[in-house]
């Protein structure tokens, strides 16, 4: 006698391990990113490094004028240039972002300059705090990578490029929760942790 329910336990496994799996999702679009974002419920909030030049030790820390609590720190060995709203490092050496708080997303413009910041073509590698990421030539300053989580939140994007290059950051855009949201998050922490006394 055939055992059907065998492939019927079997399909219901697959399909609730495939239902409670995160993944993450990568964009090239920066406009994709953002709708996304917003279609789930959530706010982009983005560094423009405008206010930045010269060299800074390592780290530098700054904040989402436009998320209040959020912060980023950057760091690299030897430290990091600023110039003309670009942030890179001052070696040829990892760039990397770390967060605060975490977030659902987080994306922006990478790239490769050399000395003078002159955009150069390179293989760019950038990962995740959860060590997830993505491989490509970029050889563009209008080219963006961005990353959203279905699952735990990001800590950190680490930025990469070709030996003897400079990896550079013009932009640096978060996904996080709307403001509305945060606030009735704190709220309902609040109003249960009366309950509890």
């Amino acid at each position: 006698m055939l055992n059907r329910s065998l492939p019927v336990a079997a399909a219901s496994a697959l399909a609730l391990s495939g239902a409670a799996s995160a993944g993450i999702i990568s964009f090239n679009d920066a406009s994709l990113f953002a709708l996304f974002a917003t279609s789930n419920g959530k706010v982009v909030a983005t560094e423009e490094f405008s206010s930045y030049s010269g060299f800074y030790t390592s780290p530098l820390t700054g904040n989402f004028a436009s998320a209040p609590g959020f912060t980023w720190t950057a760091t690299a060995t030897g430290g990091l240039f600023a110039d003309a709203g670009f942030m890179s490092t001052n070696n040829s050496t990892a760039l990397t972002f770390t967060f605060n708080q975490g977030v659902q997303g987080v994306g922006g413009r990478f790239f490769a300059t050399d000395i003078a910041f002159a955009v150069q073509p390179t293989f760019l590698q950038v990962t995740l705090s959860d060590g997830s990421g993505f491989i490509g030539a970029i050889n563009s300053a209008t080219a963006f990578t961005g990353f959203y989580s279905t699952g735990a939140l990001i800590t950190s994007i680490s930025i990469s490029v070709d030996s003897g290059e400079y990896p550079t950051a013009d932009t640096l855009s978060i996904v996080i929760p709307a403001p509305g949201a945060v606030a009735l998050l704190g709220v309902a922490g609040l109003a249960g942790r009366r309950r509890r006394r």
